[in-house]
């Protein structure tokens, strides 16, 4: 946002302040205000402006003036800046500038500010001025005005700022209506950035699809993974629960009602009949009847884990807690009667019975 240039400025012309005398009697150049001058009167709202004051001193004058300025509508947009320059007459030229913001329409009025001028030796004494430059420290003046009492306040005119709105004469008086779309395909366009967006636009849609098709052709040349039969996942099953450890942590009932489970699922699958609702003993005497020829030929019988089965029956349902070593070795047992099966319910001997 640009300032609408026409400050407004404030001579004061050769008014003085204060008039001081030196120890020998001599008078000396009094201070004297100068101006008091806004960078512009009329702005838009966020424009920075800034309001100037100049001031002579002389040499055994300091001033002290507030670190910033804030009104209603009015905000500082960083701290007070001034700068000194030296006069014909031995005396300081000081420039003070307030940097400002304006974030509310309308007119604005820039407070009165309040300068205070006192000796240099007094100020210096107390510690609220060096001895050199023109300026002394507002912060330890405000806090102990009182130790300064030969200080006197100088007192600057209000200046008015007039802020508008953002937007224009044109969008209030149409009360902001729509502008027509943008040319897209005309002569406005950016020819040379519409070409480089389609060659590379079509570059990636090429690599894309390069990428693809290379990992159809890797996925076509993979061997397929044959699935696990019902042997080999029950297998797998027993010697997971092996590793588990959970009999030799005190979960021995789990450790029987998981190993049993498996060896119950994988001899399921031989006929229909041998269903959930048979009890481990029930399906372990029924292997041991008429059907063990036809559906179940192995090279070990159903005899070698019915006493394992049985004995984790009253581990599920009884107080019998073998001890680690026992479970492992039941474990074990039912695992070598699965592993040396010589058919199973994947094979076409199971499919005859069913």
């Amino acid at each position: 946002m640009t300032a609408i240039p026409g400050p407004t400025t404030i001579a004061l012309g050769a008014t003085a302040i204060a008039v001081g005398a030196t120890p020998g009697g001599s008078q000396e150049a009094p201070p004297v205000l100068e101006s008091v001058a806004l960078s512009a009167d009329s702005i838009e709202i966020g424009d920075r402006f800034d309001l100037t004051l100049t001031l002579r001193l002389p040499p055994t004058r300091v001033a002290f003036f507030p670190d910033s300025l804030a009104a209603p509508g009015i905000e500082p947009f960083q701290g007070v800046l001034w700068e000194a320059a030296p006069g014909d007459d031995g005396s300081t030229r000081l420039t003070v500038t307030y940097p400002l913001l304006a974030y509310r329409t309308g007119a604005l009025t820039v407070p009165e500010i309040d300068l205070f001028l006192a000796p240099r030796s007094q100020a210096v004494a107390v510690g609220f001025a060096g001895s050199e430059g023109p300026v002394g420290s507002w912060e330890a003046f405000r806090e102990a005005p009182g130790t300064l009492p030969s200080a006197r306040l100088v007192t600057t005119p209000g200046q008015a700022v007039q802020v508008a709105t953002v937007l224009g004469l044109d969008d209030i008086t149409t009360q902001i209506t729509p502008r027509p779309p943008a040319d897209v395909l005309g002569p406005g366009r950016d020819w040379l950035s519409t070409t480089l967006m389609a060659f590379f636009g079509l570059f990636l849609v090429g690599v894309a699809g390069i990428s693809i098709r290379d990992w159809l052709r890797y996925r076509a040349r993979q061997p397929a993974t044959p699935p696990l039969s019902p042997r080999e996942r029950a297998l797998a099953a027993l010697d997971e629960l092996a590793t588990s450890g959970m009999h030799r942590d005190g979960r021995v009932r789990d450790f029987y009602l998981r190993w049993t489970e498996v060896v119950r699922r994988y001899v399921e699958g031989f006929a229909d009949e041998w269903g959930p609702s048979w009890t481990s003993t029930e399906l372990m005497s029924d292997l041991q009847g008429p059907r063990r020829g036809v559906a179940i030929e192995r090279s070990l019988g159903p005899e070698r884990i019915s006493g394992s089965m049985r004995l984790a029956e009253e581990v599920k349902f009884g107080g019998a807690r073998p001890a680690p070593e026992t479970a492992e070795e039941h474990l074990q047992g039912a695992r070598e009667w699965i592993a040396a099966s010589t058919s199973g319910p994947e094979s076409d001997e199971a499919s005859e019975v069913r």
